[in-house]
């Protein structure tokens, strides 16, 4: 069983029995079920009695029997007695299986709350299977033998809890009130330190092996890594496993579109792996595909890996959402990985966007609450939200909260037939444990080489970026985040549709810096001309000249300074927005912006593929 400092041992009972005071119970037997036995499922000895084997099988032991049946106790001077049950008289009692000594709990409601909590506290730790929720106001866990836990957090969970491992009977006025702890005094308890500071606290019970502070990997049982990383492990010991030949087979079989595309996928299961870091701090995996089952839901389950993930759909309704994504949280506490699958936008919106998630992804103890979905709580945002969509464009808040993946397949995906078999039913089931391996692997790998930091690398959550980042080159792995900003321009419409003015204005900026300036109105007949208006101009300000180029205005102003990736028919463009107020000849000096240019490289034929793209995007816009 698992000891009070969270190894797991073996404990049985004390041999003497002693009498017992107010509170306490005549022996300290081992963690008992409803008929004085060992739960299945909690974390203990191996050791099975008798009685324990008929209660597996569904029948009850005479301990336990009601009504007309007998049930045994052990007389003063050891010998075994029986009775009719019940009866009235003194407080029926249960038979630990290991000793056979009889224990009971006395509840005197003639003393001060607070000593009847610290004495019922003090008998649960006994079993070793419950601990103190680090979530607030959580109350208790129960862990099971596999891994799984269950919180009580309310009096009404407590009082079966109680009736399955203790016989109890309540006193007030030196009367016997019978064998019921009041739900209001179990509700008081749950919250009072008196009670609570018995029971170890955690943070997470988990078969997923995860790392404490300064990466150091879990052992299996109890592991105190201070607040936010106390976490009981219940799974096997971890292999770590040297190189990374299963992980890039699989990565070899993918229709990445860049190698930054692979290294993002490969950071996004390092991500995972080490999801308890960086509550607030993560990314939001973004996974896009340029066609249907082009292998979006096969990067999500790789990066899951041996976590556990758990798949909600997109509600464009940001209530209806936020309710499907805490429902989800709430019956999967052991989740690693939410999974937003197939997004779409409204039919009404340009983008898709929503202000829960956005929030979610930044704040590090979430509260989580919505209608129909049980009591609020505030928990450590330990989870990484992986988001898959084919259509559709993201809203620039998600997209700097993002890690881009995105695949791009050719030909017709249902003729593909991959060397390694189906990646998704086939490969990553057989060889996840392997997976997981080679990512601990890697970690470990950049433990030796001193943890160095990625101080180049470029993201919204710095310190996240530079850890993944480091643990990616010292494995030789390069490119990480090279798309961002690509990704930014190619899936943000407004950004897109800038970029597009840019690029066909980009000759004009190199030959010429002068010719290079426009007016907003200049630029709002541009983006008439290239079929834009839709996409850059609010329908409400598209009714004359001066509304298109007061709001084209806006939106040039919003993204002043800003870098575009852009493509035209032969060339990939790095262009940056720029306004100043500047003078024609004689005339007021007036607002005017350009796209600078700076960087431009010719594209090579495996290019070709996004040049179509935006070629799509100009022939298709209204």
């Amino acid at each position: 069983m698992l000891g009070r400092n969270g190894d797991i041992v073996e404990r049985s009972g004390h041999d003497n029995p002693v009498d017992a005071p107010d509170g306490q119970a005549d022996t300290q037997p081992m963690a008992t079920s409803g008929n004085g036995h060992r739960p299945s499922d909690a974390p203990g000895a191996e050791q099975v009695t008798d009685a324990w084997t008929q209660s597996q099988r569904g029948e009850t032991c005479g301990a336990c029997r009601v009504g007309t049946e007998q049930a045994t106790n052990v007389g003063k001077n050891g010998s075994a007695t029986t009775r009719k049950s019940p009866e009235p008289g003194p407080a029926p009692t249960a038979v630990s299986p290991q000793n056979g000594k009889v224990f009971r709990f006395k509840w005197n409601e003639d003393r001060y709350a607070a000593e009847n909590y610290e004495d019922l506290g003090k008998r649960l730790s006994e079993g070793g299977d419950l601990y103190r929720s680090a979530v607030v106001g959580g109350g208790l866990l129960q862990v099971f033998r596999d891994g799984t836990a269950r919180a009580i957090s309310r009096g009404k969970d407590l009082a079966p809890l109680i009736a399955d491992r203790i016989r109890v009977r309540r006193f007030k006025d030196g009367e016997d009130k019978g064998d019921r702890i009041p739900s209001s005094h179990l509700d008081d308890a749950l919250h009072a330190e008196c009670f609570l500071h018995h029971f170890l606290p955690v943070d997470q019970v988990t078969n997923t092996p995860l790392y404490l502070p300064g990466y150091k990997l879990t052992k299996r049982g109890y592991n105190d890594g201070g607040p936010g990383y106390r976490i009981l492990y219940m799974g096997p010991v971890p292999d770590v496993a040297e190189g990374m030949d299963t992980i890039n087979t699989f990565l070899d079989v993918m229709a990445f579109e860049t190698d930054a595309d692979r290294a993002n996928t490969i950071a996004a299961g390092l991500t995972v792996l080490l999801c308890n870091h960086w509550p607030g701090g993560k990314p939001i995996v973004v996974v896009t595909a340029t066609k249907s089952h082009g292998g979006k839901d096969t990067i999500i389950v790789f990066i899951t890996g041996t976590g556990k993930s758990v798949s909600i759909s997109f509600q464009a309704t940001n209530w209806a959402f936020e309710r499907s994504f805490v429902g989800a949280i709430n019956s999967n506490r052991d989740a690693n990985v939410v999974v937003v699958e197939n997004v779409r936008p409204d039919r009404n919106d340009s983008v898709i966007a929503s202000a829960f998630l956005e929030r979610y992804a930044t704040d590090p103890k979430p509260f989580l609450f919505s209608t129909g979905t049980g009591n609020p709580i505030r928990i450590r945002n330990d989870i990484v939200v992986a988001v898959s969509t084919n259509s559709g464009k993201l809203s620039a808040d998600i997209m700097n909260r993002d890690l881009p993946i995105h695949l791009h397949p050719v030909g017709d995906v249902a003729d593909r037939k991959p060397r390694i078999g189906n990646p998704k039913h086939e490969f990553l089931p057989t060889h996840r444990d392997q997976i997981a391996a080679e990512f601990r692997g890697m970690i470990e790998r950049w433990k030796a080489a001193g943890q160095p930091l990625d101080e180049e690398v470029q993201h919204p959550f710095t310190e996240w970026a530079k850890v993944i980042g480091g643990i990616l080159k010292a494995n030789g792995i390069t490119g990480f985040l090279a798309n961002y900003g690509t990704r930014k321009t190619l899936d943000d419409p407004i950004r897109q549709a800038l970029g597009l003015l840019g690029a066909y204005e980009f000759e004009k900026a190199v030959n010429d810096a002068e010719k290079g300036w426009r007016r907003a109105s200049d630029w709002g007949s541009l983006a008439k001309k290239l079929g834009l208006i839709r996409v850059l101009i609010p329908e409400r300000d598209r009714e004359n000249e001066a509304s298109r180029t007061r709001a084209m205005g806006i939106v040039l102003s919003n993204h002043e300074q800003e870098t575009f990736i852009v493509e035209d028919d032969l060339h990939r463009l790095t262009l940056r927005l720029e306004k100043a107020r500047r003078r024609q000849g004689n005339k007021e000096a007036k607002v005017h912006y350009r796209f600078k240019l700076l960087g431009m490289e010719s594209l090579s034929k495996e290019d070709v593929p996004e040049i179509a793209v935006a070629d799509d995007i100009l022939r298709d816009s209204p």
